[in-house]
């Protein structure tokens, strides 16, 4: 993947993909502290950002541009699902998950009680959107046509960044979850577990959008709406309270 430079105007066309999104976590989400949270989502979108600069250097070194003449012997099969498990899923989701681990120890992790706090759901979310963010800046100022600029700005803040945004808020919820694991294996496991899936859901929707055709497209939909109920679930289960208890890292 070939990117290019960037204007502020750019960015800001970009900015504005993620924009309903991160409107919707904000709202949604019961914020006591607001200047923390407000250090927080900043730190996380630093993050989000700072993976695909990692991923821009590494990507190269790892896998550099090759000769896909006829004479190779990969099928195209082949070449599309290790675009799409490997080289964008596994290397997006490991940079973004590091991230929200990290991000998440700093600032949501109850190191007293050895516990994830609910805000680290919070911080998982803007992770994602500040990658969707330099990403989709990255596809639409390559786009010259006005026209089809405005349909992929579109599909960008309808599609992409919402399917980020999903695939790392579960994964954000099943740090969650293993708060209730007793042993520090089955924490590892879970959590484990919970970056394979990222990977998984990162890849299959890649894998079945890369080709183009209508059919592919209507089946990650599907997917990405599976993703959507299993996220609301998890949304009423674990953050759907009257009050966040006071270990809450955005709590007064």
């Amino acid at each position: 993947m070939i990117f290019n430079e960037q204007v502020l105007y750019d960015y800001l066309i970009g900015l504005g993909t993620i924009f309903p999104w991160g409107l919707t976590l904000i709202l949604l989400f019961p914020i006591q502290d607001k200047p923390r949270a407000a250090l927080g989502i900043f730190l996380a979108l630093a993050l989000g950002w700072a993976s695909t600069v990692l991923i821009l250097w590494i990507h190269p070194l790892i896998w550099p541009e090759t000769d896909f003449s006829m004479n190779r012997k990969t099928s195209i099969l082949t070449q599309t699902a290790h675009l799409a498990f490997v080289q964008a899923g596994m290397m997006e989701e490991f940079f973004k998950s590091l991230g929200i681990l990290l991000l998440g120890l700093a600032l949501t992790f109850n190191f007293k009680t050895k516990l994830w706090t609910k805000s680290t759901v919070l911080l998982a979310g803007f992770v994602a959107l500040g990658f969707s963010w330099i990403e989709n800046t990255q596809y639409i100022s390559r786009e010259l046509d006005n026209m089809r600029r405005i349909e992929l700005i579109v599909a960008r803040t309808v599609h992409s960044a919402n399917i980020h945004l999903m695939i790392n808020l579960c994964f954000g919820f099943f740090l969650l979850k293993s708060n209730s694991r007793k042993t520090w294996q089955d924490k590892a496991i879970l959590v484990s577990f919970a970056f394979a899936l990222a990977v998984f859901q990162h890849g299959v929707v890649d894998f079945l959008l890369i080709p183009g055709s209508i059919f592919g497209q209507w089946i990650s939909t599907a997917l990405f709406v599976g993703i959507w109920v299993w996220v609301v679930r998890d949304w009423r289960e674990f953050i759907s309270v009257p009050k966040p208890p006071r270990s809450e890292f955005f709590s007064k």
